[in-house]
């Protein structure tokens, strides 16, 4: 029999006070998902967060690429589009933070997106920061995601 691969987590949905800096404290390519405590109410999620090396995952760059197109493909909401599997991501907001030392609020309310309804649309802010430079310009194309209503 051959070995088993093992994967680490895609991302991590993290709840977090967006009147703070977000945390640092994760591994290369782990692929935190800061969320407000208000959203993350009532959401299940593990018992402790997994930063860790993600093993058997791509760089944190090209999942998050996946996650925008899903969420750009779900906000189609196109009647055929994953439905029938069960699989169509919900749309979200997402917001890029380039700075660690900046509050998540300050980098939403910069990034556009404080008007976004919050109790409409999961807003989910990415460290940017922990990517490189040409990542990031690259996934910067494509943010702020802002799906219209």
């Amino acid at each position: 029999m051959g070995d088993t691969m093992v994967f680490g987590r895609y991302a991590e949905l993290l709840p977090w006070d967006f009147d703070e800096p977000p945390t640092e404290d994760f591994a290369e390519h782990a692929l935190p998902l800061f969320v407000s405590y208000e959203q993350a109410n009532g959401v299940t999620l593990p018992e402790a967060a997994d930063l860790s090396p993600p093993r058997g995952q791509l760089r944190a760059f090209f999942r998050l690429q996946h996650l925008l197109f899903r969420m750009e493909d779900a906000a189609l909401n196109l009647a055929w589009h994953g439905k029938a599997q069960g699989d169509q991501l919900p749309v979200c907001a997402v917001v890029g933070l380039s700075e660690p030392a900046q509050p998540i609020a300050a980098a939403v309310a910069a990034a556009g997106a404080g008007a976004i309804d919050l109790d409409a649309v999961p807003l989910l802010a990415v460290p940017l920061w922990a990517m490189s430079p040409k990542e990031r310009a690259e996934v910067g194309l494509r943010l702020p995601f802002l799906p219209s209503g």
